[in-house]
């Protein structure tokens, strides 16, 4: 009786659980499903997320508000589909320590909102970063991104020409060239920022164009490399041309070792052209904002003022989109009249340092060699694939040039042309990895 009535006791329970286990499952499988579904989606909602936080000052609060909201989204969502945030890079430590700096700074602010609408670009080009590197795993997906970044290049090439302000006389020779530009739109982009942002897609396209071994591509690789050296070309950019001969250089040394004899040239020929025309000449004069200043020596004092923020502010710096407030206050300008604004101190790593404090810089440098890195292990892994090893080649040129414009002029890590900086990163740490899974395989057979 006992052991009957135990047996009748636990029919009911059984079925009961086996229900309420079933429904458990069904339900965590489910959300499982659902969050898989948003973390593969990632850069769908990137391609909404980025252009909003990146225009954060002229989107209403609340919708920036939204955006960074959704950021974290997919993050989690991966978390509880595949059981991690995002992907290891190399660059991960570096990263970190530069949106430490960026928070830390902002105990210094001058003016919070300002700093604030820096730190929303900040986090979008980051969130961009590991969108890319989690989003892309296939060689499909790398020709998509790479693809997409020269189409990017040959658009904002035609547009620029819209919208670029007149460089003046740099290069007499090519003034009649600028009365045939079509003028559909006020010209107010700088050719400066121009030029350092075309810099950062020539090399790829070139390398892929010379090196690379798909040849349906080909025409449309001319195309677009031509268009933006022609840009290029009219912006009369002196720090962007520099850029390019040296990462155009390093593009052929990589290819054959004979290019390292163009180095003594190019210094004879460097030394020749500064005797000729002088390091004031060739630097020209400082135009900020439309307004024509001092040119070698204005730069220099914008660069002295840099170092004493630095000296005075190292450990926070003054945060982000603050430099003008500062300078104008605590270190005025002397051979820049007070009517210009300066937005930056035409350095890039001083403006690093300047708004990031020493901290920030080193931890700039640390991304950097992160990258270099990551770059070298690519093209020695990849000897045998052309394709590959001109994306990487490419990719590595384009860094070396916006390094060298960046000595002479800025384009901030969190500005448009800084984004297409962090989609070169991002495209670099794709290519590692697939080389870690296929040597992962390989270790498995």
């Amino acid at each position: 009786m006992d052991n009957g009535t135990a047996k009748t006791g636990a029919l009911p329970e059984a079925p009961h659980l086996g229900r309420a286990g079933t429904k458990r499952t069904g339900w965590l499988a489910r959300f499982r499903r659902v969050a898989t579904w948003v973390a593969e989606r990632e850069l769908w909602l990137l391609a909404v997320v980025v252009p909003v936080l990146m225009a954060s000052n002229r989107v209403p609060p609340p919708i920036t508000a939204l955006a960074l909201g959704l950021v974290p989204v997919p993050w989690l969502c991966r978390l509880v589909a595949k059981g991690y945030l995002t992907a290891r890079t190399p660059l991960d430590i570096p990263i970190t320590l530069l949106l430490l700096s960026v928070l830390v700074s902002l105990y210094a602010s001058a003016t919070l909102s300002l700093s604030m609408l820096g730190v929303y670009k900040i986090i979008a080009v980051i969130a961009l970063f590991y969108g890319l590197v989690n989003g892309v795993h296939s060689e499909r997906g790398i020709r998509s991104v790479t693809s997409l970044l020269v189409a990017s290049g040959f658009v904002a090439s035609v547009v620029s020409l819209m919208i670029m302000q007149p460089p003046g006389g740099k290069l007499p020779l090519l003034t009649p060239l600028y009365r045939y530009l079509p003028q559909l739109i006020g010209r107010w982009v700088h050719p400066n920022y121009v030029g350092g942002t075309l810099i950062l897609f020539i090399p790829v396209g070139l390398s892929l164009l010379l090196f690379g071994s798909e040849r349906t591509n080909k025409p449309w690789l001319a195309l677009a490399t031509a268009s933006m050296m022609f840009t290029l070309l009219l912006t009369q950019s002196r720090s962007a041309f520099l850029g390019v001969v040296i990462a155009l250089l390093i593009l052929g040394i990589w290819r054959n070792r004979w290019f390292w004899l163009a180095i003594p040239l190019l210094a004879v020929v460097g030394v020749v052209i500064v005797r000729i025309y002088g390091v004031e000449g060739l630097v020209g004069p400082l135009s900020i904002a439309g307004v024509t200043e001092t040119g070698i020596q204005g730069r220099v004092e914008l660069w002295q003022r840099a170092i004493y923020v630095m000296q005075d502010f190292p450990y926070t710096g003054i945060s982000l989109n603050t430099f003008d407030l500062v300078v104008d206050v605590l270190y005025p300008l002397f051979l820049i009249g007070p009517n210009v604004q300066v937005f930056h101190a035409h350095n890039l790593y001083l403006q690093i340092g300047v708004e990031l404090g020493i901290p920030g810089l080193v931890a700039f440098l640390g991304l950097l060699t992160a990258f270099s890195l990551t770059t070298w292990e690519v093209l020695q892994s990849s000897q045998h694939e052309p394709n590959r090893q001109a994306l990487a080649i490419g990719l590595f040129c384009g860094v070396v040039a916006y390094l060298v414009y960046g000595l002479t002029d800025t384009i901030a890590l969190g500005e448009k042309g800084g984004a297409i900086l962090w989609t070169i990163l991002a495209l670099m740490v794709v290519l590692r990895l697939q080389v870690q899974g296929r040597k992962a395989q390989g270790a498995n057979r």
